[in-house]
């Protein structure tokens, strides 16, 4: 988590450095700070016997947008995203977590009304995440072995409103399209990320 706060703080110190060239360039380097609701998808990410409690999280990071005219964005960002899930049996007999916090980064394709005030957009994009870490427990016990894969990646959608030049909210999906989690015995374990956000941004 230091190393992750190191990164950030030096890609925000270089990003605000290079303002005054990137502003007149028509690029605008920012951060952002939101919550997640996350839940896994895909068919061995049911339990019929459990109750799957989503993780609430945190997700910020730093964006740098590269806007085409009025309309056009092309957006990039590194975002620290919280995901997972909580397993309760129906009898009380487990409480199962699997959690994995990541390095996630987007590269978006924006499309803006181009009001005068308040802009609203939709964007779409690729992502790719990196694992940072994973706490994967039964009954309140860390399992002792790794479960989830270094990488993961995905698609994201959403939308979302620019108040201004500088300050944007937005709403979206991450689905996941990586089966995240390592083979057991051999068989394919169909258990995807999927997490609902939303963010608060500043551009400078």
């Amino acid at each position: 988590m230091k190393k992750l706060l190191t990164v950030l703080a030096i890609a925000a110190i270089v990003g605000l450095a290079a303002l005054p060239q990137t502003a007149a360039a028509g690029v605008q380097f920012g951060i952002k700070v939101g919550a997640n609701m996350a839940k896994p998808t895909g068919a061995d990410a049911q339990d019929p016997l459990a109750t799957i409690k989503s993780r609430v999280g945190f997700t910020g990071g730093i964006f740098l947008a590269f806007n085409l005219g009025k309309v056009v964005t092309i957006q990039g960002e590194a975002l620290y995203t919280m995901k997972g899930a909580t397993y309760v049996a129906l009898d009380d007999s487990y409480t199962n977590k699997l959690y994995s916090d990541y390095i996630e980064i987007p590269l978006l394709l924006k499309i803006k009304i181009p009001l005068p005030a308040i802009q609203p957009f939709v964007f779409a994009g690729p992502s790719v995440g990196f694992k940072l870490s994973e706490k994967v427990e039964e009954n309140g016990v860390p399992l002792g072995e790794k479960l989830f894969k270094n990488n993961d990646y995905g698609a994201i959608f959403g939308a979302g409103l620019n108040l201004g030049k500088s300050f944007m909210l937005d709403v979206r999906y991450s689905l996941g399209l990586q089966k995240v989690i390592d083979t057991v015995g051999g068989d394919p374990i169909d258990y995807k990320n999927g997490v609902f956000s939303a963010t608060i941004g500043i551009g400078f």
